[in-house]
């Protein structure tokens, strides 16, 4: 044994030793293929940062056979510092090669990861790894100017930096690193009351700012981050679909309508903060995520360095699956109602209404702001989304502004849409525009004309298996409508009344339709063909799904019923 070796400490939980082993798989992998690849003469990928997490911490940790290892590690772990140093700009930051080049916020991410690697080696005592820690301390050292001055462009990255100029505080004391993070801080919480950011993004960023934010609270006593932290780990408990994915169909970022579980960052600040309040709910979303979530170096590295604030209060009791709640029942967003509709919406309907309702195996999503409006999924079986397009001066698919209950179960989203025309502009204002039709005030000084109004409604109700939607417009006769619903491409659509209308559509003329997707299912019906348009004008079917349409006729009060049941044909 390595003379240098510290004495092993004894006892780790069974929970760490499982990190640890899955880790050890992953970095003898990892060597496996570097060895090969230089023995055959080949030129092997580059070690870099990443790869830095993966083995400092099994290098490090005395449970790991890892520890101390005298084999390839070390040199494998030196060309990795050597390529992070390398990666690194004259400015101090780093670039995400295909986005965002000489990028302070991306600085920031692998600052945070960097200090962790740090701490981790610095800690261990081990003189076998005593020059990597020199070169990740000073690729630490680099960076610090560069997030001195350095800005954001989406609103996690004031978190993200604030967290890493945190993390840079506890390491180098320099009081210029707190003051720069708090010209971030000093904005304010771009959260609402129950606990939403502003990108609505679940199964991401929201972790990402809890794990910079706890930086936050811990080395500057800032409760305000540990508050926000709170607010979004407590509502987040109530966005996860069975089998424990994340709610991610009304996100703002690149995790929209993807299934993914709770992620890596979730797993650590669930334990962080569950230990840190001795909170059951929180203690139990992180039993889910041992479960569930990805556990890889970040989760190693925290028990490492704080493995006191990573236990778990017991006893931990499971969560119920059996609930319905309203998120922002008050709040109205503004939505394209008015013409032009082309133009779009906003990317972030910060603060939009989304409904919860959840009974064992079925799962409902229910979203005002934006055109999907509504997820549904029982078990294996997903309905990503469903919309209500219309006819109507090129709208296709609709956004309401609002979820309102009216009764137990019942909701209603409503809007008006106006529809309209313009007059002419005098002929001085065309003369200013050089007479081009692109360059004139066209929507700005134009009078409107023919000026009408069409009101849609869709009235939910949330039932044990499933839900039911009235579609109500009876106020102009002769409107074309459309349901269109998007299944899970790896599952099976089937139905008497289904009729191959355009790539990737199918439209449901009558009676009902079976999704399936292993032993769930979902049934959808009845099936309506009162127009003949496969999609309506601006719409687009979604290449990635099953997508199935219903086609309505105003004055409408239409009823559409979707169940979820397993194999055996029961609901629950």
């Amino acid at each position: 044994m390595n003379a240098n070796k510290p004495v092993k400490q004894a006892g780790i939980s069974a929970e760490v030793k499982e990190i640890i082993v899955s880790q050890e798989q992953s970095l003898e992998e990892h060597l496996r293929k570097w060895n090969e690849e230089r023995r055959a003469g080949g030129t092997p990928a580059k070690p870099g940062l990443g790869h830095l997490a993966l083995g400092v911490p099994l290098y490090c940790h005395p449970e790991s056979r890892f520890y101390g290892s005298g084999d390839s590690l070390p040199e494998w772990l030196s060309e990795a510092a050597a390529n992070l140093l390398a990666s690194q700009l004259p400015s101090g930051n780093i670039s995400l090669a295909n986005c965002n080049i000489d990028s302070p916020p991306d600085t920031a991410f692998a600052v945070h990861l960097a200090t962790q690697i740090y701490r981790v080696s610095a800690e261990s005592g081990l003189s076998g790894i005593a020059a990597v820690q020199a070169e990740v301390r000073r690729f630490l050292e680099r960076a610090l100017p560069a997030l001195l001055t350095g800005g954001i462009h989406t609103p996690n990255h004031r978190w993200v930096m604030a967290g890493a100029l945190a993390d840079l505080y506890e390491l180098f004391e320099d009081e210029r690193l707190k003051e720069r993070a708090f010209q971030f801080l000093d904005e304010g919480f771009d959260m609402t009351e129950y606990g939403e950011w502003t990108e609505r993004s679940n199964a991401i960023y929201n972790g990402a700012c809890a794990v910079h934010l706890y930086s936050v609270g811990k080395v500057w006593g800032f409760e305000p981050a540990f508050e926000a932290i709170r607010r979004n780990l407590h509502m987040m408990r109530y966005l996860l679909h069975p089998g424990d994915t994340v709610a991610t169909e009304y996100s703002g970022r690149q995790d929209n309508g993807q299934t993914l579980p709770m992620n890596e960052w979730y797993y650590t600040i669930y334990h962080l903060m569950a230990n840190l309040d001795g909170n059951p709910e929180f203690a139990a979303m992180a039993a889910k995520t041992e479960r569930t979530a990805p556990r890889g170096s970040g989760a190693l590295m925290h028990w490492m360095l704080m493995p006191d604030k990573m236990k778990l209060p017991e006893p931990i009791e499971p969560l119920s699956d059996d609930y319905t709640i309203l998120f922002g029942e008050n709040n109205r967003i503004a939505v394209p109602d008015t013409m032009p509709y082309v133009p779009g919406r906003k990317k972030h309907p910060h603060g939009a209404a989304v409904l919860r309702h959840r009974r064992g195996r079925l799962s409902v999503t229910a979203m005002a702001a934006q055109p999907d409006l509504l997820y549904v999924q029982y078990g294996e079986a997903r309905m990503f989304g469903l919309r209500i397009a219309a006819g109507w001066f090129g709208i296709a698919g609709v956004a309401f502004p609002s979820i309102r209950r009216t009764g137990e179960h019942a909701y209603v989203l409503e809007t008006e849409l106006e529809g309209c025309y313009w007059g002419p502009l005098s002929r001085e204002q065309a003369a200013q525009a050089g007479h081009m039709w692109v360059d004139m005030p066209n929507y700005e000084q134009r009078v409107k004309t023919n000026v009408q109004y069409l009101p849609i409604a869709v009235e939910l109700t949330l039932l044990e298996d499933g839900v039911d939607l009235r579609f109500v417009s009876e106020r102009i006769a002769d409107i074309y409508l459309q349901a269109v619903c998007q299944f899970d491409a790896g599952g099976t659509l089937e139905g008497d009344g289904l009729e191959d209308t355009a790539p990737h559509v199918r439209r449901l003329a009558g009676g009902e339709a079976l999704f399936r997707k292993g032993d769930d299912c979902l049934r959808v019906s009845p099936g309506a063909c009162e127009h003949g348009d496969a999609l309506m004008r601006n719409d687009k079917a979604n290449p990635d799904a099953i997508n199935m349409t219903i086609n309505w006729l105003t004055p409408a009060d239409r009823t559409l019923r979707i169940r979820g049941f397993g194999s055996e044909g029961r609901s629950r």
